[in-house]
């Protein structure tokens, strides 16, 4: 059954690694340019890492995401359960209680997008997000 992605998959590797190169001919962002022309010993991806958590912003960011994310993630995995624990039989119901869920994030996920494309008010927006979440 899988022989025909095997052989898809297997030489679209062997022609990524004929056709790629090591490196762009140039470079893709002006952070990249600025890069190659540091000596390798002035930059380490641990160093970077140890740099982005130090940003409290980003922290803070990664901090609610992942709050947001466990929330969903957690409600959507045991929402049979929940729902068929007082509801027998409504196992239809729990899907379509899903579907809904998931729905609604696209659809909040556009008009958020839309919004903070217009108004550029990130942290308030974060902040109802978080607050619509776990209130």
């Amino acid at each position: 059954m899988f022989y025909g992605t095997a052989i898809v998959s297997t030489l679209l590797f062997f022609l990524t690694g004929v056709v790629f190169e090591e490196k762009p001919k140039y470079p893709p962002s002006h952070s990249q340019a600025v890069l190659q022309t540091m000596p390798p010993e002035d930059y380490s991806y641990k160093q970077s890492i140890i740099n982005l958590f130090k940003n409290i912003p980003f922290v803070l960011l990664l901090i609610s995401y992942g709050i947001m994310t466990g929330a969903f993630y957690s409600v959507s995995t045991l929402l049979n359960q929940m729902i068929v624990t007082h509801y027998e039989g409504e196992e239809v119901n729990a899907g379509r209680i899903g579907l809904t869920l998931v729905v609604a994030g696209m659809v909040g996920s556009i008009i958020c997008g839309l919004w903070l494309d217009y108004t550029k008010t990130y942290k308030c927006c974060n902040e109802i997000c978080l607050t619509c979440l776990l209130g």
